[in-house]
């Protein structure tokens, strides 16, 4: 059985223009539209169709012509300046309560890694900001504004999400690192020179640490490949929530397994746009795990169904039972909804 999609998608207005591209599929025509839209700062356009379309499909065309559009260089700009994010997913835990500023003392320290193992490849740098950005300030940016990039002090001076850590809790959590270089319009741009992230992953960590360091707290910043700014924070949600969930899996399959071994599990789809996983067992109704994955607009939910079954199936759990009918966010009493069957 396959989930039921909760999300809620657009009339898919006949009338659009972009979308009337994105079902003709025109894909250079598309993103050559959407670019000309953000050059004229018409943001407004742009969101009106992205709420208007009406599916998962022709939600997801738009997203990746739009990244297209606007995070890489025109054919027409012989040399370019790119702007680019590392998404770092960070797992934090504390001996006490505790804040990280995500403010980097010595960037540079920093940027001479990612120089050392070649990560920015023949790209000349322009800047790398020493905050760490949270992702709502990514996807707050307009496609006006992230195609400007680095020349707009919205992206340049992005303002740095601080890590709040709880004592005895480990948490993930997703900060993003901007920066600029600047390559020929026909060379390799550091998403694709800096995609393998097993060659410069393990000291890049090892020097984010060093730069994270707050008494009290024990971190675990992983890199991910750097992107464009929006594709960014869309890998860079997908790897937080990944993230999340393993942990979640761990630590709640262990403490279940332990206390009356193998639990049950239920998958539901709920209003708010989120899939939900619980972890329970007949034999003690107190003994309940939730865990709550948001889904983006542009999510294959049949993908994300097929990644929390073979994680279940990893730790040796049972198939899961799945809720046939899109669930409330909230009980009566206003709690989060878990449901055990």
């Amino acid at each position: 059985m396959t989930l039921p999609d909760p999300r809620r998608y657009g009339p898919g207005d006949a009338g659009n223009p972009l979308l009337k591209l994105a079902r003709a599929g025109g894909a250079a025509a598309l993103k050559d539209a959407l670019r000309e839209l953000a050059r004229a700062a018409n943001d407004a356009e742009i969101r009106s169709a992205l709420a208007a379309a009406s599916s998962p499909h022709e939600y997801a065309i738009l997203w990746r012509a739009l990244c297209a559009a606007v995070e890489k260089p025109s054919a027409d700009d012989a040399v370019s300046p790119r702007v680019f994010a590392i998404p770092w997913v960070i797992v934090a835990g504390g001996s006490a309560p505790a804040s990280v500023a995500c403010v980097l003392p010595d960037v540079g320290a920093l940027a001479k890694v990612f120089e050392a193992h070649g990560v920015f490849g023949g790209s000349r740098t322009l800047g790398l900001s020493n905050a760490l950005a949270g992702i709502e300030s990514l996807e707050s940016l307009a496609p006006s504004v992230v195609l400007h990039g680095w020349e707009d002090a919205r992206v340049r001076e992005m303002a740095p999400a601080p890590i709040a850590v709880l004592r005895g809790v480990e948490e993930v959590h997703l900060r993003f690192l901007l920066g600029a270089a600047i390559a020929p319009a026909h060379a390799p741009g550091i998403a694709e020179t800096g995609s393998n992230v097993g060659a410069w992953g393990t000291p890049a960590l090892r020097a984010m640490a060093t730069q994270l360091t707050t008494p009290n707290v024990q971190l675990l910043p992983m890199p991910r490949p750097p992107a464009g700014l929006y594709s960014a924070a869309y890998a860079g949600r997908r790897a937080g929530i990944e993230a999340a969930f393993n942990l979640f899996m761990a630590n709640s399959v262990r403490r279940i397994r332990m206390a009356v071994g193998d639990p049950s599990v239920t998958l539901s789809s709920h209003e708010n746009g989120e899939v939900r996983v619980v972890l329970w067992t007949p034999f003690d109704d107190a003994m309940v795990e939730g865990f709550a994955w948001p889904l983006h607009p542009a999510d294959d939910l049949g993908e994300v169904q097929a990644v929390i079954t073979a994680m279940l199936a990893e730790c040796g759990l049972p198939e899961p039972t799945i809720h046939p009918s899109v669930l409330p966010d909230r009980t009566s009493t206003g709690a989060m909804l878990y449901r055990t069957r």
